[in-house]
């Protein structure tokens, strides 16, 4: 059986274990004549890892494996992503033994980076629900929206894969849903959406909710209102109410 969920997907492989599968790419970012972003490619790697172990985390699954899928040759582009990609890993406890290489292009010079990753999780469902948000729960988004350029020059305003599973350990959290390109108020509504429920968004809000989150550089959290102030002594990222859950 096979379920969608969000931007993960489900695989059952008996009757108390799934799957997920998250992935994410980047094109156009990294050091060659033809891409758009110039950056180390360690940063592109890093990032592109970030996104897909962010939306596992998110979900409540347990990483277990990630696949890169290089579209540039391993000497030197290519070891460089896989460096980026080991920090990420290591930022959540998973050893490099975990990393599968998948595969460069060794064949045809490539002038613009380009890869894929694809991470691999688990959850039992002994243990384990769906997350999703309450209602009545105040939604805030925790980090700064940032793209290209802004979150290589980011001043510790942006999400980390430590800040995120913090706030997972949190009982007080009931949902937590990182940001991509569509922006805080695109997940907001998505947040409310899968719980069957509606997002009444505050006015005055200090924050641009239309603008992408590049590489999941902040997230949209479900919380008990009681709770916010405790939520903003574990974190040191900016933490901005957005709104509430309602029927």
């Amino acid at each position: 059986m096979v379920n969608k969920y969000r931007d993960i997907t489900f695989i059952k492989i008996d009757n108390n274990n799934y799957i997920s599968v998250a992935c994410d790419s980047a094109g156009g970012i990294g050091n060659k004549e033809n891409d758009i972003i110039k950056v180390d490619p360690f940063v592109t790697g890093y990032y592109t890892a970030f996104v897909a172990l962010a939306e596992t985390i998110a979900v409540g699954a347990m990483p277990i494996t990630l696949i890169n899928t290089l579209s540039v040759e391993m000497n030197d582009t290519g070891n460089k992503i896989i460096r980026g990609i080991h920090k990420a890993l290591d930022q959540i406890g998973l050893s490099e033994e975990a990393l599968i290489t998948g595969s460069t292009e060794e064949n045809i010079p490539v002038t613009v980076t380009g890869l894929g990753i694809t991470v691999l999780g688990r959850v039992n469902t002994n243990i384990w629900n769906l997350p999703k948000a309450k209602e009545r729960d105040i939604l805030v988004a925790v980090g700064i929206p940032k793209v290209g350029d802004e979150v290589v020059n980011d001043n510790g305003e942006i999400l980390t894969l430590s800040q995120l599973l913090r706030i997972k350990q949190c009982k007080y959290v009931n949902d937590v849903l990182p940001v991509g390109s569509k922006g805080i108020r695109y997940e907001a509504l998505e947040m409310a959406r899968t719980g069957e429920l509606s997002f009444n968004e505050f006015d005055n809000i200090d924050l641009d909710m239309k603008k992408s989150g590049g590489p999941a550089t902040c997230a949209v959290v479900a919380i008990d209102e009681r709770y916010i102030d405790e939520l903003k002594s574990v974190l040191s990222i900016p933490i901005t109410v957005i709104g509430k859950i309602m029927k």
